[in-house]
């Protein structure tokens, strides 16, 4: 056999590749098979390790270290607070902008950690400043309730959060019901005192001007024309709330009372004028009654020179 020639130089070298090596099972003979007759393979390998638990979250992991606590207590005061705050996003804001602030004046290096929970003090300092003392004690008696239903069954704390929860919600609702009976009598003095400002030219023109509101729906003007008695008389007749009540009232019942042509003598008594309204639309069950028919006028003082009613007196 002549020598194989050698390859040129320009040729890039090609390697023959060696045969896998014979396995273990393989040297023993070709026709051999496990004495068992099958199943597993011979690990000759190492088995793969065990996968690890993966670490499950616990509250108690928060409370471990100063932070955690303080986080976990700014966190849960800001949420617990913001439904009674009427989820205002404005103490929200406030701190995101304190955070950025901080910053951008590189200010959270001093910190050291704390920026977040410097931003989460704002918001529930503004939060707090939204509410009142009772709805301050009412989330914090909610925070107890829900501390103590994740540590069941240790009731104790669960039962405690639940009295102050009574406690704080009586006082929630008696101080908002409070609150809400001084905002009416604020915005009631402020309609009276708007409404003082209006009158009629002349004493005998009151009584149609009055049945002339009333069948125009002229809220400024029906109350306007009614001095602070004669719109308690009003408000007492028609059981309704306040002046703009009344008149809803009184138009349920006649929405277009005449106004025109009334037999309603005005008689001048000093300082005071009476009008007989009795026989006119104003006199009917339907409107002021029997009971406020007579109509006592009075002027106001200057610069405004005007008449309006000073009050009822019955026919």
């Amino acid at each position: 056999m002549e020598p194989r020639p050698e390859p040129p130089p320009w040729l890039p070298v090609t390697r023959t590749p060696s045969p896998p090596a014979p396995s273990a099972g393989a040297a023993g003979g070709a026709g051999a098979r496990p004495a068992d007759g099958g199943g597993a393979p011979s690990g000759g390998g190492a088995s793969p390790p065990p996968a690890t638990p993966r670490p499950t979250f616990t509250w108690q992991r928060l409370t471990r270290t100063r932070r955690g606590a303080a986080g976990l207590a700014i966190g849960s005061a800001a949420l617990l607070l913001w439904p009674f705050a009427g989820w205002a996003a404005i103490p929200w804001l406030v701190g995101l902008g304190v955070l950025v602030l901080l910053r951008l004046l590189r200010l959270d290096g001093l910190l050291r950690g704390w920026v977040w929970h410097l931003g989460g003090l704002v918001v529930v300092a503004g939060l707090m400043y939204s509410t009142g003392p009772w709805a301050w004690a009412l989330a914090a008696s909610i925070g107890v309730l829900v501390a103590g239903l994740l540590q069941l069954p240790w009731w104790r704390l669960a039962a405690v959060g639940a009295v102050m929860c009574v406690v704080s919600g009586v006082g929630f609702a008696f101080s908002t019901h409070q609150t809400q009976e001084a905002q009416r009598a604020q915005e009631a003095a402020e309609n009276a005192q708007s409404y003082s400002l209006q009158g009629e030219r002349t004493p005998e023109r009151v009584v149609g001007a009055l049945l002339e509101n009333i069948a125009q729906d002229d809220v400024p003007a029906f109350c306007g024309l009614l001095d602070g008695p004669a719109r308690t008389d009003v408000v007492r007749a028609t059981g309704a709330a306040d002046c703009p009540g009344a008149l809803a009232v009184l138009r349920s019942r006649e929405s277009s009372p005449q106004y025109q042509h009334l037999d309603a003598p005005t008689v001048q008594n000093g300082s005071v004028w009476l009008t007989d309204a009795c026989r006119t639309g104003w006199g009917t069950p339907a409107l002021g009654g029997q009971a406020l028919g007579r109509i006592e006028v009075r002027k106001s003082a200057p610069p405004g020179g005007t008449y309006f009613i000073s009050r009822f007196l019955p026919c």
